[in-house]
């Protein structure tokens, strides 16, 4: 359901870097969601397994916070790209970036899956910070 908090400080799953929630295609219902923080420690590692371990045609939503690039490791872009993301390799420091993919399943090219925006002092809405950004789209009903 859209009114269902899947990420959140309020869940206690969301912070600083790359925040993943794993969704069950079929009942819409929440498998799993985990905040990996890319400015301290070296969680690309498990970012991947995450990632790896979830179910075919389980639908990935990812959001950055703060710094999603400074630890993204080599491994971690070619797994992101190979579930579709065309901007993984441009997030930078303090971007805000927002992608969603279905394991498994090419989506079309018209569907908007991605966005990216990055901070730029003559340009943030926010002191250091970039606008929020957002998608709006369908994902397919029915997938094989």
């Amino acid at each position: 359901r859209s009114s269902d908090l899947l990420i959140g400080e309020k869940k206690n799953n969301a912070g600083r870097g790359i925040n993943i929630a794993i969704i069950n295609y079929d009942t819409g219902k929440a498998i799993d969601a985990k905040t990996f923080d890319m400015w301290e420690g070296e969680f690309s590692g498990p970012m991947v397994t995450f990632i790896k371990n979830a179910p075919e045609r389980s639908i990935l939503l990812m959001a950055t916070h703060d710094d999603g690039a400074t630890r993204l490791s080599e491994e971690a872009k070619k797994t992101i790209e190979q579930l579709g993301s065309k901007e993984i390799r441009n997030i930078r420091f303090r971007s805000g970036w927002v992608f969603v993919a279905i394991k498994g399943v090419p989506l079309t090219k018209n569907l908007q899956k991605e966005k990216i925006i990055h901070s730029d002092n003559n340009k943030n809405r926010y002191a250091g910070w970039p606008a929020e950004i957002q998608l709006q789209d369908c994902l397919p009903k029915n997938i094989k």
